[in-house]
């Protein structure tokens, strides 16, 4: 008998985190390799962390923010950068040792994130402009300098080579990695004092704003703007959003105080099976270089493997051979694609598998 199993969850959802911790938070980031959020706590001035799978809270690091902040984080690798006031502050993730704090001569650094070149993109609210830093050489420069209006939420948006940005005042811009030069994407949104701006595994665009207080999603393109989350808000700032688990994190720097977490996930994970003939995994789910494709056979069978874009488009066929009756595993080199999520898809003649995995840099 055929039998179709689903993973995951195909409805949205929204729940909200209460804590006496919260202080005005600010900024929210996804720690993927310790399953974890942090939270620059800018009342407080402090950061926290909150464990995703019980909601605790903790401090993660008390001192050092007593001159602004903090506002903007950005994991890079193992360390944890955040803005505060004209300096950025770097921390291990793991230990919460400071790495650095190194000012760099601005008034109000804000958004912030990464290419993968190793360089730092943040902006600075007052001082209208954006800087670039080198994570590598800790050398810095003003990358934009003119012709800004309060930039505040930064992503970088690798396949155009370019970060978004967004404005106070409502504009959406973009700045090219290649020239610095600033294009306008969106002049005029409909939505004033934009805070915030992340990404979607698939290349949707969220955007916070506090007037209307709302979350609004974009597409690639910037057309046909769609309100996504309207309640449970309260002066939404700098949003993240945790692709493995197509949850959006908001802090509500407002009156509300809190952070909220929404959820746009879909299925990820498709079984479908005529006489459970194999058993199949990709590990691990987030890849940083290789993934291990682990499948078992009760029989002798014809098996390929192969690697789909999020819009279901062929990428690359790993393999496609017969294999023998047990258990087997594939190592696969994923250094060359970009990052994104993606799809690995295992068939035999009478069975097909499928799963989500994402690549970061």
């Amino acid at each position: 008998m055929k039998k179709l199993f689903f993973i995951g969850l195909a409805v949205f959802s929204s729940f909200t985190i209460f804590s006496q911790s919260y202080n005005s938070p600010e900024s929210i980031e996804f720690d993927y390799a310790n399953n974890r959020w942090f939270i620059a706590n800018n009342g407080g001035n402090n950061i926290l962390t909150r464990n995703s799978s019980n909601g605790a809270l903790a401090i993660f690091v008390s001192t050092g923010f007593s001159g602004g902040g903090p506002h903007g984080l950005e994991i890079v690798g193992d360390t944890l950068y955040a803005c505060a006031g004209g300096s950025l502050r770097a921390y291990n993730i793991n230990t919460a040792a400071l790495v650095f704090n190194i000012s760099l001569g601005a008034s109000f650094l804000n958004g912030i994130t990464h290419d993968n070149a190793g360089n730092l993109f943040i902006t600075d609210y007052s001082g209208n402009k954006i800087y670039r830093f080198n994570t590598n050489t800790r050398q810095f420069n003003a990358f934009v300098s003119t012709g800004l209006s309060s930039p505040n939420g930064i992503i970088f948006d690798q396949p155009n080579n370019r970060c978004v940005f967004v404005q106070w005042t409502g504009a959406i811009r973009s700045v090219s990695l290649i020239d610095s030069t600033v294009t306008t994407l969106v002049a005029s949104s409909g939505l004033s004092s934009i805070d915030g701006i992340t990404k979607d595994g698939i290349g949707n665009y969220y955007l916070s704003s506090w007037s209307p207080t709302r979350i609004t999603r974009y597409t690639n393109t910037f057309t046909s703007p769609t309100a996504v989350v309207t309640t449970g808000l309260s002066n939404p700032a700098d949003i993240f959003y945790n692709i493995i688990t197509d949850t959006l994190g908001v802090p509500n720097s407002g009156s509300g105080n809190n952070t909220t977490y929404h959820y746009f996930g879909s299925p990820t994970n498709v079984f479908e099976n005529v006489d459970n003939d194999f058993l199949f995994n990709v590990v691990p789910s987030l890849i940083t270089s290789r993934a291990e494709i682990k499948f078992e056979l009760q029989a002798e069978k014809q098996v390929s493997v192969a690697l789909f874009d999020i819009n279901g488009k062929l990428v690359a066929e790993m393999m496609n051979e017969k294999k023998s009756k047990g258990s087997h595993s594939l190592t696969i080199d994923m250094s060359e694609f970009s990052q994104g999520t993606y799809l690995f898809k295992i068939k035999t003649n009478e069975s097909e598998a499928t799963q989500k995995v994402v690549v970061i840099k």
